[in-house]
């Protein structure tokens, strides 16, 4: 990152701190009216459908997810592009199979949408588990990644430096979460959503029109400073081409497709679709704007490859997380397109904490806290907002807090274990609860805890953990196992546990709940 750092020039200094700025008077326009500022607004006043799409596709796509494709495409090249697929493949799965389903179930989060058809306290307290287990390393790494990319874009050096400015950020992105609600927050994702096609479309133009044009050129280039030769174009790359790198490799496709449809973020925004019509209408706005962000993504990775080759790109930053900042410079050396493209990654870091911290919340206060359940068994809502925002500004601090902390770690242990969890337990469970009539509060139970525990089992024993040079604990050796992605080994498992422990519950399944959740929005009696 030393390189862009050097390149940084005073009047990129000046749009960064006006920039900054501005995300400070979004602390106000989020919070400008009581319903809009509500942690859980109702649900009577619906926005328009394609603002919904913006929002779900922002939800989708992080920043350090945005900073990751781009060094995985220049560096892996077939692979890279990949894994920007699966973006995408997991929210065409969630208009196809589950968005319309979840959105008759109704609530605000999984555990109330499956609280229609399992009312036992003992499922909605596994589901809030794994929601919280998800949404708390998914706000630590984006936190930390965010920190560390302001700390060396404005140019400090020192640990020190770097820990205020994940405190700094974290104290901004955390406020945006308390004052803005449910609603306030989607406001954010729309506007990230059209900063960012601007400046990644600036950026893709900028590439091609650099190579005239010409696709086959720009590709040649790429192929020819990748050091790869053809394997560029070709996959194993990055996991090899034996047994174990196919399974990563598969096991990382099928992990982020499944993961991406069943965050709790991105569910959220689901269920705060008023109609049927506003779901189908919201989804395709959110699939398209997804492929045209992957199309921006790639022609940027490739493009990076190609202007500076990939000995520059690994000396600068050996993860490629600043191979987007890296070609942003290069294509105006000391102009302002660096500092756009940063506050761009800035602004799709601040909606992404603020809303999994709203989800997170949620999670806590609806799934976990007192008065959980459904209908009337909820407690006051004036209570319950005050109580979210009391969690949402306790949340804030425990994640800026373990963010400091993580600020040296392998952050890809905190992805990898959150995407897998959320793929291998919250996916079968919503498939499961909102497709098959004959799911049981055991299979979900089973399902929830069983690839849950298996999840952080071949995680710890993996290389992730330990056994080489990039692991959290590199001077250690115990790991068991050689997948770094297990989704090819949890998913499988999480769908055969949740089965078996359907056929194998001599209660049975009730027909009468899963009606319920199948024909609530018919009816319009959403869950509260």
């Amino acid at each position: 990152m030393t390189w862009a750092v050097a390149h940084m020039s005073e009047p990129n200094y000046v749009i960064l701190m006006l920039f900054l700025v501005l995300c400070g008077l979004l602390w106000f326009l989020t919070g400008s009216a009581d319903d809009d500022a509500a942690m859980f607004p109702v649900q009577d006043r619906p926005g328009k459908a394609w603002h919904t799409g913006l929002a779900i596709s922002g939800e989708s796509l992080s920043a350090v997810t945005l900073m990751a494709l781009v060094g995985l495409i220049a560096f892996t090249g077939l692979d890279g592009l990949v894994l920007s697929l699966g973006c995408v493949m997991g929210l065409v799965l969630l208009a196809v199979l589950i968005a319309e389903p979840l959105r008759r179930a109704g609530g605000h989060t999984v555990g109330d949408a499956l609280a229609r058809r399992f009312p036992q306290r003992s499922v909605r307290t596994a589901v809030g588990l794994v929601g919280l287990a998800v949404c708390l390393p998914y706000l630590v790494l984006q936190l930390t990644a965010i920190g560390t990319l302001t700390g060396y874009v404005m140019g400090f050096s020192s640990p020190t430096a770097r820990m205020a400015a994940v405190v700094v950020n974290g104290a901004l992105m955390i406020s945006l979460a308390v004052s803005g609600g449910l609603r306030g927050t989607g406001r954010l994702q729309i506007t990230k959503v059209m900063v960012l096609l601007g400046a990644l479309g600036a950026v893709a133009v900028l590439v091609l029109d650099r190579f005239g044009w010409s696709p086959g050129l720009l590709l040649g280039t790429a192929v020819s400073h990748s050091g790869l030769g053809d394997a560029f174009l070709g996959p194993g790359v990055q996991q090899g081409h034996g047994l174990t790198g196919t399974m990563n490799r598969l096991g990382g496709f099928v992990t982020l497709a499944l993961a991406v449809c069943c965050l709790p973020q991105v569910t959220m925004r689901v269920l705060n679709t008023p109609s049927a019509r506003a779901t189908g209408t919201a989804m395709r706005w959110a699939v398209a704007q997804l492929v045209l962000v992957s199309l921006l993504l790639a022609v940027i990775g490739v493009g990076a490859v190609a202007l500076l080759g990939t000995p520059a790109l690994h000396a600068a930053d050996p993860s490629g997380s600043s191979s987007l900042l890296l070609v942003a410079d290069a294509l105006r050396p000391g102009g302002g397109l660096l500092s756009v493209v940063f506050c761009a990654v800035f602004l799709t870091a601040l909606s992404t904490v603020a809303d999994v911290t709203v989800a997170a919340v949620g999670t806590v206060v609806r799934d976990l806290g007192p008065g959980r359940g459904s209908g009337s068994a909820r407690t006051d809502s004036h209570q319950q907002e005050r109580r979210a925002r009391w969690w949402a500004a306790l949340t804030g601090v425990v994640t800026v807090v373990l963010a400091v902390q993580a600020a040296g770690w392998n952050l890809l242990v905190l992805s990898t274990f959150a995407m897998t969890l959320a793929a291998s337990c919250l996916g079968p469970v919503l498939l499961y609860g909102l497709l098959w009539p004959r799911f049981t509060a055991r299979g979900a139970l089973w399902c929830l805890y069983g690839s849950g525990a298996l999840t952080f089992l071949l995680i710890a024993v993996s290389p992730l953990i330990s056994g080489s040079p990039a692991a959290a604990f590199p001077g250690h050796d115990f790991h068991l196992v050689p997948l770094v992605s297990p989704g090819l080994v949890t998913v499988p498992a999480g769908f055969a546990f949740g089965w078996l422990g359907s056929v194998l519950d001599r209660g049975g399944a009730d027909p009468a709940r899963y009606a319920a959740v199948t024909t609530a929005g018919l009816v319009g009696s959403r869950s509260e």
